[in-house]
């Protein structure tokens, strides 16, 4: 089965379609940078055309939800409140998150703040059920996985190819078959014409 990778400026968006961003989009999208490199100037550009067509949809499962919001609190809000706290990097560890951090009203302004943020596209976002059990079986997840996915991506990539998903990705790691890839990852678009060049 061929690689089906494409850049965003290769990529047609119509109607119907459905997207599933992954978390390293998401997290792109809902962090502030003041500057932001071309590529990821294209995700937000790209992320904007999705919400604006309203007949697509941004698929968001629980699951994605979860791994969003609890690697921006982690690594970026509580980064901030413990060096605001005069804690160096070395002192900020996993511990120190969940004795100190989350016990604070900044862990609950700062969580808050994100949902609200994430609620502000609810008119483009579809919720999703994770749908295991159901349309991702026990044995889709625990068996055979692609070479470089973690267990998220597994399910990700699961969920997108029982339900014909496009998958937004800066994830090098997601070189896999059988999915609709949508990507500025050098590394993946690389990966993908080498393949290419040795079915030629």
């Amino acid at each position: 089965m061929p690689y089906r990778i494409s850049q965003i400026q290769f990529h047609r968006i119509s109607d119907n379609y459905k997207y599933l961003l992954d978390s390293n989009i998401w997290i792109e999208i809902l962090t502030s940078r003041n500057a932001k490199s071309p590529r990821h100037k294209r995700y937000l550009t790209f992320f904007s055309q999705l919400t604006s067509n309203p007949n697509v949809k941004i698929v968001l499962p629980a699951l994605l939800v979860s791994e969003v919001l609890n690697r921006i609190l982690r690594e970026v809000y509580m980064s901030k409140y413990a060096i605001k706290n005069g804690l160096n990097r070395s002192q900020i560890t996993s511990e120190y998150y969940k004795t100190v951090y989350r016990s604070t009203q900044d862990f609950k302004d700062s969580y808050n703040s994100l949902c609200d943020d994430i609620s502000n596209y609810s008119a483009s976002l579809e919720l999703i059920s994770d749908g295991f059990g159901a349309d991702v079986s026990f044995d889709d997840i625990m068996s055979n996985p692609p070479v470089g996915l973690d267990f998220n991506d597994y399910f990700y990539f699961n969920l997108a190819k029982k339900n014909n998903y496009f998958i937004v990705t800066d994830d090098k790691d997601f070189f896999v078959e059988g999915i609709q890839i949508i990507t500025e990852s050098p590394s993946l678009i690389e990966r993908k014409n080498l393949a290419l060049v040795k079915v030629v």
